[in-house]
């Protein structure tokens, strides 16, 4: 007889770090709870089969939880780690939200192009994990998470390691009988195609309100399974032709994920769903945060006054790789809207950066900028000063009536730079900044920030180092000049000299195509260019050079642009030439 394992309550602590919190529910296969890891601060799913397993078990456990932990996609839950000692839990990333079946449940049917968007995401998902050789052999309503913005990913890939290891099928059918296969039913393998039939079915369910082979006894359900006898449908509009396919009695000939997700595609167009946002830590396990805004008004030199001065707790991997990292995935725009309605904009400025524009009632817009940085490229760190503590710091800097600076520090090497900018704001430009800075803290708790949606285009300026197009030789008249720094993902460079007290600033930005660029029009190095003294000052030239690749035929609505600008004491008159000079090398530099 098999054992029972033991009973675990909210508050155990397993594998030695992580808490757990909410049972979640869960099925067959096993119990999902919620559960806080307190070595990287973040929320994470636990699951465990309701039954023990032995040795050899544990040792297949193993296998298939290292497989699937392979599968890295943005519509697939993660499998972060295993606990294998007297139990065996799969440690995954936790998504807060609800279930297609939950959604469907309290719902009712979804429109086609809703089922499309879910659809598109979980193909692409299959689609890579049938690449690493692996079956899901469970797909269906209960095992796809959808936010509130049609973020949809693929979970419950525990099917493929609970059964084996604990036996709790009978060896021959996994899966879910209304969304199972004909020839899954008939007690053949589970196969890539039949993740392709399920998802099909599941596609049926959402539009049509029932599983293909309808409702009723497992039994029954079964045997109609094995006979492929489909309900006809009647709400699929523009789906019918692709669900048809899928839910060929015959496994040749239904399409393979991959060829489901191009035909979605096809449908839902330029679509993409938003960056999750991540949920709350509970409050029991939060660290201290930025008071809400009334309170730091009221209280502003208490808190000043028993600010941290403890150095920062380093949480490694957190940004992960800065190319893919999606700054976005750090605004929450409900945030917001006590100051007006919000909107997130993903093209205002560098590829590190996101903004959310607040509607004050002013012509121009309260501009909130969230940017990943290297912290070692923020200059003038020592103005800044601690106002809020571990485990991410929070520095201010010296603010005016037109902008309030944070910096939240994510660890040794990276930071967040939060600035909410407005000349003449009727909103308190700090308060803005510090919600903004409160629900980046949020995301960071969670663990490493979520990857970009797309990837850039292979023309895009993102794939070209900001740092290579001024070499050190363009650089060499300016003495003591130091090497550049990188401010993050290669999209930003800074050169300074204390001899001259010369700063010279080469980024990327992106423009909206049909918007004037600002300046005097010239050429340089091939390109056209736009050069224009800040009139303010006097002492800061820019030269922008909006970059058009050679040989493309790709209309966007933004262009990338080359952005240098030098910075000294000097006056504009030395300053534009110096500026001219440095893009002309780095603009003949951009198609080498």
């Amino acid at each position: 007889m098999t054992a029972k394992v033991r009973r675990v309550r909210t508050g155990d602590l397993v594998g030695g770090r992580y808490q757990l919190e909410d049972a979640r529910g869960g099925g067959a296969g096993g119990l999902v709870w919620t559960a806080f890891d307190r070595k990287l601060k973040r929320m994470v799913a636990l699951k465990r089969p309701h039954t023990m397993a032995g040795a050899a078990d544990r040792a297949q456990f193993r296998r298939e939880a290292e497989n699937a932990a392979q599968v890295q996609h943005p519509n697939a839950i993660s499998v972060f780690d295993t606990i294998d000692g007297d139990e065996c839990w799969l440690v995954m990333e936790h998504l807060p939200t609800d279930s297609l079946d939950k959604i469907l449940a309290e719902h009712g049917t979804l429109p086609p192009l809703r089922v499309a968007r879910i659809g598109v995401q979980i193909a692409a998902a299959l689609a890579a994990v049938h690449a690493k050789k692996i079956v899901h052999r469970d797909v269906k309503p209960g095992n796809i998470l959808v936010t509130g913005d049609d973020l949809a990913k693929l979970t419950d890939f525990g099917i493929s390691i609970w059964c084996e290891v604990t036996g709790t099928d009978d060896g021959r059918i996994t899966g879910t009988p209304a969304f199972m296969a004909p020839e899954v039913a008939a007690g053949r393998a589970a196969t890539a195609a039949s993740d392709v039939f399920s998802l099909g079915a599941t596609l049926f369910a959402a539009l049509e309100g029932t599983p293909p082979f309808g409702k009723g006894e497992a039994a029954v359900v079964l045997a109609r399974a094995r006979e492929g006898r489909t309900e006809p449908m009647a709400a699929s509009g523009p789906l019918a032709e692709v669900i048809t396919r899928m839910l060929e009695r015959n496994p040749r000939k239904r399409p393979n994920a991959d060829e489901v997700r191009q035909r979605l595609r096809e449908i839902v167009g330029d679509w993409e769903p938003a960056a999750p946002q991540a949920p709350r830590v509970p409050l029991a396990r939060r660290r201290p945060v930025l008071l809400a805004a009334a309170v730091v008004i009221a209280t502003a030199a208490v808190f000043l006054a028993t600010q941290s001065n403890s150095a920062p707790t380093a949480v490694t991997g957190l940004i992960g790789e800065e190319r893919t990292a999606d700054p976005c995935s750090l605004v929450k725009l409900s945030v917001f809207r006590d100051f007006g309605p919000p909107e997130m904009k993903t093209n205002y400025g560098n590829f590190n950066r996101c903004d959310v524009l607040v509607d004050v009632g002013r012509e121009e817009k309260l501009d909130v900028e969230v940017q990943l940085v290297k912290r070692a490229s923020q200059t003038g760190q020592k103005e800044w000063r601690v106002i809020a503590g571990n485990p991410f710091d929070v520095l201010e800097a010296p603010s005016d009536e037109t902008e309030c600076n944070r910096l939240v520090r994510v660890d040794e090497t990276y930071g967040v730079r939060v600035s909410a900018k407005l000349p003449n704001s009727p909103r308190n430009l700090c308060e803005v900044a510090d919600v903004a800075v409160e629900t980046v803290r949020e995301v960071l708790k969670q663990g490493p920030i979520p990857r970009r949606a797309k990837d850039f285009p292979p023309d895009s300026l993102a794939r070209v180092n900001a740092c290579e197009l001024l070499p050190a030789s363009a650089l060499a008249h300016l003495e003591g000049m130091n090497p550049g720094v990188d401010v993050f993902g290669d999209w930003s460079c800074k050169w300074f000299t204390a001899v001259t007290r010369t700063e010279v600033h080469l980024r990327y930005d992106q423009h909206a195509a049909m918007d004037s660029i600002k300046g005097r029009a010239k050429r340089l190095g091939g390109h056209e260019a736009y050069v224009e003294l800040d009139t303010h000052s006097g002492q800061t030239c820019t030269v922008q050079v909006p970059y058009r690749p050679r040989n493309s035929t790709t209309a966007r609505a933004h262009v990338d642009v080359m952005r240098l600008t030098v910075r000294g004491d000097r006056q504009g008159p030395e300053l534009c030439p110096e500026a001219e000079r440095l893009a002309t090398t780095a603009a003949t530099n951009l198609h080498r």
